[in-house]
């Protein structure tokens, strides 16, 4: 009797070890499955727009020159001073947070997790905030730029009046504000791959699937060799 039992009980595990193999296969499918690259015009010497990527190895932000949004973009007004504005995106609760609170890093990752943006001018300077590791230029085309203008639009929600709606007040005091976003944080759409959907948009051949740490995207962005605009 005990024989059987233990071959019922090895009968019983096959099953899930199988699950689990089928699981992450099926995971690391998704993930890494090649991705066909964006269809956007690529930057030359007389087409060119330079973009910014500040990493502290766990959250990026994406610096844009101002004068790619219209002069009436929501963004431009809230920020009519700017030159250049930082760009991020993440979970209301957590990003608005220290970063330390590990239940609330946790409850962000289960959906659904109402999304904020967070919006400074002067990207160079606001950038301090993270403590950045990693400066990247990026390249873009103007079409790539207008497309990246357009992603960030629909992520936006506006008031009657056509302006963005702030939130709360930004991490860089007097010169920044978390905005209402559309769209849930989840395990799946964190803001690394979120700042990762924006780069294709703008023309940038990165996976954003597996973009989950700010390193994996880090790394993307220096091997699509986009430092410069094009001699």
């Amino acid at each position: 009797m005990r024989v059987q039992s233990e071959a019922a009980q090895r009968g019983r595990l096959r099953p899930v070890s199988g699950t689990l193999v089928v699981a992450l296969f099926a995971l690391l499918t998704y993930l890494y499955y090649p991705t066909p690259a964006p269809n956007v015009q690529q930057p030359t010497s007389d087409d060119c727009v330079l973009l910014h990527m500040w990493s502290n190895g766990y959250h990026s932000d994406l610096g844009v020159p101002a004068s790619i949004f219209s002069e009436n973009h929501p963004l431009r007004r809230l920020f009519p001073q700017a030159t250049t504005l930082l760009i991020g995106w993440g979970d209301e609760k957590f990003y608005q947070s220290d970063g330390t609170n590990l239940w609330l890093g946790l409850d962000a990752l289960i959906p659904p997790s109402p999304s904020v943006m967070h919006v400074a001018y002067n990207a160079a300077a606001s950038s301090r905030y993270l403590g950045p590791n990693d400066d990247a230029p990026i390249a873009v085309s103007r079409e790539g730029a207008l497309e990246l203008e357009h992603y960030i639009d629909r992520a936006l929600v506006l008031d009657a009046q056509g302006n963005a709606t702030i939130v709360a007040p930004g991490k860089v005091i007097g010169r920044s504000e978390f905005l209402r976003t559309r769209g849930s944080f989840h395990l799946f759409n964190v803001c690394n791959q979120w700042l990762a959907r924006a780069l294709r948009a703008a023309g940038v051949d990165v996976n954003a699937r597996a973009a989950w740490l700010a390193g994996g995207l880090i790394d993307q962005v220096h091997r699509a060799d986009r430092a410069a605009c094009p001699a």
